[in-house]
């Protein structure tokens, strides 16, 4: 499993946010929401979900969300790959659009399936 960290960040505060793209091979790409400037505190709190985003960028200096990391992470494996979404209930608008682009062919809300399983049955 390859995971994407960059040296010196940090969580965001609010939620963590997980992207595992499992390609074609079985190889796995995993990602996060990922803040190059941690806060202590939200600067999205008491936003309603989705809105306010524009700040994680300006303030947290969060590069992507965690889809469109492990997508970039993954490049050409992402062709034809299922990413796994844990930590949200939906993958925004931007992110289906970029897992689209790079040829992701499905997103799933929830955990992967164990590595060496066959199928989500087996967590």
């Amino acid at each position: 499993m390859n995971k994407f960290a960059p040296a010196g960040s940090g969580p965001c505060v609010k939620q963590t946010v997980i992207a595992t793209v499992i390609a074609l091979d079985g190889e796995r790409f995993v990602a996060t929401n990922h803040c190059m400037n941690p806060q202590t505190s939200c600067p999205r709190a008491g936003m309603r979900t989705g809105a306010g985003y524009e700040l994680c960028k300006s303030v947290c200096q969060q590069p992507a969300h965690a889809e469109v990391n492990a997508v970039a992470f993954a490049g050409e494996a992402a062709q034809g790959a299922t990413l796994y979404l844990e930590g949200h209930t939906y993958a925004c608008e931007s992110c289906k659009s970029a897992a689209r682009a790079a040829g992701v062919l499905e997103i799933v809300i929830g955990a992967p399936p164990l590595a060496g399983s066959t199928t989500g049955d087996d967590k």
